[in-house]
């Protein structure tokens, strides 16, 4: 007993310190500091970082590379320099290396370092050297060398056969002249380094012949020198840019006229016109479209009879880009409308293909043609206008509609007959648009008094009530005078207001061209007007005319971009009694006054007697034009070819 009291306390202290919580002890081996020394044992680390500081990326030469490497957390023991795992060199402190190439093959080549260290090695992030000492040359240009048709929007560039060195591009080693005179100069060159890109700060007059010149001082990456190349490197910049050559369908000695155009959503013109099938024989109609290249035909021609001939094209395209045409042509027995649509694969009647608003079944008819057909086309809707003859022989307007291509019928009362003058007068050549609700406005020109009274050009649109109204001061007749007011003409006299060009904006103000002395007895000039009101015209700017002295200016053609920006062309005859000729001009109207598009001789220099010239206006705003060449100076007398051509900036 005395003994198990003596344990008791022992066995209770025990206890209690079970219960105490007591320091862990840490066994892990001892860090190092910064400096890589144990501060503890005060051991050096054997750990070293290796780094090749020069060259840095892929390094291209066609010599020596001088190599620098950085090496650090102590000294190596000893340093080597590999090529492609092959051993190239030891290298010493201060660890700097020239590596010639000159009896390496051309190829690629990884280098490493690495470092020894109390029996460790310590290697470096590769580095590729690309060992090339082939000289760098010219792949392509672009405009070629020579060329004679550049369009100005053409880029001016060369494609090397290999990566540049960018800081060797400079003015100092590409020069840039415009007929002989350095002209100041963009360059740009691509990512990867093989395209250079030129471009003049300012357009230059055009037209011009431009030169560019390339030095041995442009390098590749290695330092290898531009071959410069023999042939020199000039181009021409024409003022009109052509769409290929002159253009036929034929060919041989037939004849052609009556030119169409209408522009694609990829700005290439489509072209239409009246070509001879045969020399002397019938003449259809063909369709072409430029296809970036060269104009290729849009199927076979057309014809609406087996005999006849086809004449005066009018040509739309739909919202697919493909052409619809409308002609006259006569079936033996009278002159009516044909029109044509393309699918796509084959050429599709519209309706019935052929209409006429005169149903003349006379056994001895005096002829009632129908002829100058005008579209217009609004989504599903083709809209087709022209001029017709009664049996009383006064012609008038007619404006028919086709939806879906189904059956042409009359728009608004009276079977889409549209006259401005209630008496036996005879309205001709009509003009044709759609507002932006898809309504059809016509302007032409009518005769202002019965029998051989001069014509006046009038505008008529459609009412929501189906009548025809007009969109100039209306008619008022007074046959005592001589003189009837109503119309638009550039004088109060006897002078004819004919051949008008109707354009309409997106805001539907309309602007109106035609042809008319500006007194009696003077040249024929161009007058061109603008829409202010429902029934108001005021003038824009001075009558047009190329020459100052007395000559005939005609056959204008007026177009108005959707923001109101006017251009027109127009043909007219040079004055000269023997030798004359009718050249072709263009010009563009800015807000103030009209500017020429041309030089003296016109858009067709090298050529004469243009007829029939078409106008559009692509998506750059850029003016283009197409019409045939005649043989004299005839007015609308046939030719051999069709000409293309655009104005260019």
């Amino acid at each position: 007993m005395p003994t198990l009291k003596r344990y008791i306390p022992l066995f209770l202290a025990g206890l209690m310190s079970a219960c105490l919580q007591l320091p862990e002890i840490d066994t892990s081996p001892p860090t190092q500091t910064d400096a890589g020394v144990n501060p503890d044992s005060g051991t050096p680390s054997t750990e070293l970082s290796v780094t090749i500081t020069a060259p840095t990326g892929t390094f291209y030469t066609s010599g020596s590379v001088e190599l620098a490497v950085d090496v650090r957390g102590g000294t190596p023991d000893l340093v080597r320099l590999y090529k492609n795992e092959a051993e190239l060199a030891i290298i010493d402190s201060p660890y700097r290396y020239t590596w010639n190439t000159a009896a390496e093959p051309e190829g690629s080549y990884t280098l490493t370092v690495r470092a020894l260290k109390a029996g460790r090695t310590f290697s470096s992030a590769p580095v590729t050297v690309i060992v090339d000492r082939t000289n760098l040359q010219v792949a392509s240009r672009s405009p070629a060398p020579s060329s004679t048709n550049v369009a100005y929007s053409t880029p001016i560039q060369v494609l090397f056969s290999k990566p540049v060195k960018a800081t060797t591009i400079s003015d100092t080693t590409v020069s840039f002249t415009v007929s002989g005179v350095l002209a100041e100069k963009t360059l740009s060159l691509s990512s990867d380094g093989r395209t250079l890109t030129l471009a003049p700060k300012v357009k230059p007059p055009l037209p011009a012949t431009v030169s560019i010149g390339l030095s041995s001082g442009i390098t590749d990456s290695a330092g290898n020198a531009l071959v410069v190349p023999s042939t020199p490197w000039s181009f021409q910049l024409p003022h009109w840019y052509s769409f290929g050559g002159p253009l036929h369908a034929v060919g041989g000695n037939t004849l052609l006229k009556d030119t169409a155009m209408a522009l694609d959503g990829q700005d290439n013109p489509v072209v239409a016109w009246s070509e001879e099938a045969t020399a002397g024989g019938k003449s259809s109609i063909y369709v072409y479209r430029w296809d970036g290249n060269a104009f290729t035909p849009i199927g076979s021609a057309l014809n609406g009879t087996s005999s006849g001939s086809a004449y005066k094209p009018a040509l739309v395209l739909d919202g697919s880009g493909n052409p619809i045409v409308a002609w006259q042509e006569s079936d033996g027995f009278n002159e009516n409308i044909y029109i044509r649509r393309w699918t796509g694969t084959t050429w599709q009647s519209v309706g019935s293909g052929v209409i006429s608003a005169e149903n003349d079944t006379r056994s001895s008819p005096v002829a009632t043609p129908a002829r100058n057909p005008s579209l217009a086309i609004r989504g599903n809707d083709i809209y087709v206008a022209w001029d017709e003859m009664n049996i009383d022989e006064f012609s008038a307007i007619y404006v028919w509609k086709s939806v879906n291509g189904a059956a042409f019928t009359s728009v608004g009362s009276y079977g889409g007959v549209v006259s401005a003058v209630s008496k036996f007068t005879s309205a001709t050549k009509p003009s044709l648009v759609l507002d932006s609700n898809g309504q059809p406005i016509v302007a032409f020109q009518e005769q202002t008094l019965e029998e051989y009274s001069p014509t006046n050009i009038y505008v008529m649109r459609l009412q929501s009530n189906g009548s025809w109204a007009s969109a100039v001061p209306p008619f008022y007749g007074d046959d005592t005078n001589g003189y009837v007011s109503g119309g638009l003409s550039a004088s109060t006299g006897a002078t004819y207001a004919r051949d008008c060009s109707l354009a309409i904006d997106a805001q539907n103000n309309l602007y109106l061209a035609w042809t008319e002395e500006s007194y009696i007895d003077g040249p024929r000039d161009i007058q061109i007007f603008r829409s202010t009101g429902p029934q108001s015209w005021e003038r824009v700017g001075d009558p047009m005319s190329a020459y100052g002295g007395y000559t005939y200016a005609g056959q204008a053609r007026l177009q108005a971009t959707p923001s109101g920006n006017l251009f027109i062309t127009w043909k007219e005859f040079d004055g000269m009694a023997e030798t004359g000729y009718y050249h072709l001009f263009a010009s563009y109207w800015d807000s103030t006054t009209w500017n020429s598009l041309t030089t003296g001789d016109g858009i067709n220099q090298g050529q004469k007697n243009s007829q029939s010239p078409m106008l559009a206006i692509d998506s750059a705003r850029r003016p283009v034009v197409a019409w045939h060449e005649s043989r004299d100076a005839v007015e609308n007398s046939m030719g051999d070819h069709v000409y293309v051509r655009r104005y260019n900036e």
